[in-house]
């Protein structure tokens, strides 16, 4: 009779109490991860196990995939079977399983329910140009007949920015034009499909007053002059004329160390740019020192192994300040050790809130260390018929223009909430992208943050520790203004800064 088959996952150790071993609190727990260090070429190890019933030991096959620390945290493979003996075999460690994280982007709309060929009665031929009338090509398209069941048809613009439509109706209820780069999108509502239809993107101007720039005058507001360090923790940075990069990281678990430029996907960018671009577009806190630490492997998401490493290279690096523009449901016992670590060596992280329709904030922003990041909005900072349109929602602030965007997660963990609908900002070679999400949110705040600490460099000379985490925060409370949308969406406001 064969055996059945047992699964190997992946899993990461932690000593049980700390984010790195101690020898005077744990020295069999040092030594052994220390052990794991040294023998992390090789394929398997085979530990001894002294769980079993009879006097023979039995052994562990255990793989070292990677390690943060040579006594801190352990990638490790483990076979399922053997995961209660190791644990019992090996106490004084927390065995915590590998996930992953999304970017905090606001996702296009897409199909869920194809129209059926049988169904098909209306084509439509459309057509997506440039003001000039030049074709667009790689645009993608998405008509909803029925928006509340997400049925309808979708595709991607040929060469000469043309597209088929295949409809069981001519009534549209919703029509989401979405170019990466360069151009606004399109949005409408409500109208009678016609056998053609051309529709004109606007391109984008760096100098357009969107809403960060509404709220943070960035064109006026000097460089900073300390020399603060910001952490983006993304999909890699750059390249982009806009963009300076004092230096990074890539973390992801076969790939180059030295290659943290941007994976092609633009989110990381995007993110930097709106902390501390300077040229055309210029973010808050132009001045800072930016560091890129990619995580997210191209067109995948992050492991949370990676973020811990990500999170602990930036500490080592003397970062003062974490973008995470990321998220994902429930806890994570290994990120809230990293960011635990991080807030004790006077580092402080910011989380995007996440954007599942005002669903409960996601982790890590839901972490009481974190501080966590909505995203808001205001009318006519976008100009009309764009896909920001449809994001508009209430509640209304004190000020009935500002609002939080639809797709914003909410609630009591919230801290601040921030620009993050119809965001300009850089986009890989030298380009410019329209974005929006909590993603935009947190390095907004993250930027404002950076611009306030910079008027205090006594706290940045302090030592790094708990104390100068907590000093930060409190000048950060007494900078920030309340918008009137309740503290369930904004937290205590947002950030103001000075020209």
């Amino acid at each position: 009779m064969k055996k059945a088959a047992t699964n190997t996952n992946r899993y990461i150790l932690l000593p049980a109490l700390s984010f790195s071993s101690d020898a005077k609190t744990n020295p069999k727990v040092k030594s052994f991860l220390e052990t794991l260090d040294e023998n992390k070429n090789k394929a398997t190890l085979k530990l001894s196990s002294r769980t079993t019933r009879v006097a023979k030991s039995s052994s562990i096959a255990l793989k070292v995939v990677d390690s943060i620390q040579e006594d801190g945290p352990k990638l490790v493979e483990l076979n399922d079977d053997e995961l209660a003996d190791f644990r019992f075999s090996y106490p004084g460690l927390r065995i915590i399983p590998e996930r992953f994280y999304r970017r905090a982007l606001f996702l296009r709309e897409e199909i869920k329910q194809a129209i059926r060929k049988s169904l098909v009665q209306v084509t439509s031929q459309l057509t997506v140009t440039d003001e000039a009338g030049s074709g667009l090509a790689g645009i993608y398209v998405v008509a909803f007949t029925d928006f509340e069941n997400r049925a309808g048809a979708s595709g991607t613009t040929n060469k000469s920015g043309k597209l088929t439509l295949k409809l069981d109706k001519a009534s549209i209820q919703r029509i989401y034009v979405y170019p990466d780069h360069t151009y606004w999108g399109y949005f409408k509502k409500n109208f009678t499909l016609a056998a053609s239809l051309s529709i004109k993107l606007p391109k984008i101007d760096p100098a357009y007053k969107d809403v960060l720039r509404y709220f943070y005058d960035t064109a006026k507001l000097k460089k900073i002059k300390a020399t603060l360090r910001v952490a983006v923790i993304d999909t890699g940075v750059g390249p982009h004329k806009d963009l300076v990069l004092a230096g990074g990281a890539n973390v992801i678990q076969g790939e180059d160390p030295a290659d943290y430029g941007d994976n092609g996907e633009g989110h990381g960018t995007h993110v930097a740019g709106i902390i501390g671009a300077d040229g055309a577009i210029k973010g808050v806190a132009a001045g800072v020192k930016l560091y890129s630490y990619r995580v997210f492997p191209v067109g995948k998401d992050a492991s949370n192994f990676d973020i811990m490493k990500a999170i602990d290279q930036a500490v080592k690096d003397k970062c003062d300040l974490i973008n995470m523009s990321l998220g994902e449901e429930g806890l994570d016992e290994g990120i809230i050790s990293s960011i635990k670590n991080a807030y004790a060596a006077g580092t402080v992280c910011f989380a995007a809130n996440g954007n599942e329709d005002r669903s409960p904030v996601s982790f890590p922003a839901s972490y009481s260390l974190t501080v966590a990041v909505s995203a808001m909005g205001r009318k006519e900072t976008f100009p009309a018929n764009t896909v920001q349109t449809g994001i508009v929602h209430a509640p209304y602030g004190k000020d009935k223009a500002n609002f939080i965007a639809d797709f914003s997660n909410v609630g009591p963990e919230t801290d601040l909430t921030a620009p993050g609908v119809g965001i300009i900002s850089t986009y890989p070679n030298d380009r410019y992208a329209i974005m929006d999400g909590t993603s935009m949110a947190c390095p907004a705040a993250v930027g404002a943050a950076a611009r306030i600490l910079s008027d205090h460099p006594a706290i940045l000379k302090m030592k790094r520790n708990q104390e100068r985490a907590d000093e930060m925060q409190k000048v950060l409370s007494a900078r920030i203004q309340s918008m009137g949308f309740g503290t369930n969406f904004e937290g205590k406001g947002m950030l103001s800064v000075q020209p």
